[in-house]
């Protein structure tokens, strides 16, 4: 009966140790915008315009593919409401991580990703580009 108080008393313990939350980090909040295909977002002094899909081989929903595929849009991004360059993303699950760091715009305290891209294809359903829309990552 000792060796069962006693375990009881320990896990007590450890379970009351573990919900100590002085050591949580809470991580900065992360804002998804979403761009329309067509349509500009501002974000500070800076505009970004989804101007092209240049491609969308994504493996449709109900199909087996042997290459999963990717999408390819181009944005335009302005400073000041001047255009400073035009971005090529590629969606693809091998990009995923890529697009995570930054890929859209990055500076000092102001990181924009390239978050997702939808819809995603059904077998048999074509996608209009109006119907396209980006979820941008924006982190300050």
């Amino acid at each position: 009966m000792k060796y069962i108080l006693s375990a009881l008393v320990f896990f007590i313990v450890f379970i009351v140790s573990a919900q100590d939350s002085t050591k949580v980090k809470a991580e900065a909040p992360k804002i998804v915008s979403k761009l329309m295909y067509g349509k500009t977002v501002e974000v500070e002094n800076l505009a970004f315009k989804f101007v092209a899909i240049e491609s969308d081989s994504r493996c449709p929903k109900g199909v087996q593919c042997v290459w999963a595929g990717e999408a390819v849009v181009l944005i335009d991004v302005f400073k000041n409401g001047k255009k400073i360059e035009q971005k090529r993303m590629v969606f693809s699950p091998s990009s995923r991580m890529q697009n995570i760091i930054g890929n859209l715009f990055e500076s000092e305290n102001l990181k924009i990703s390239g978050f997702n891209i939808a819809p995603y294809p059904e077998y048999r359903n074509n996608i209009k580009p109006e119907d396209y829309y980006l979820q941008l990552d924006v982190r300050k």
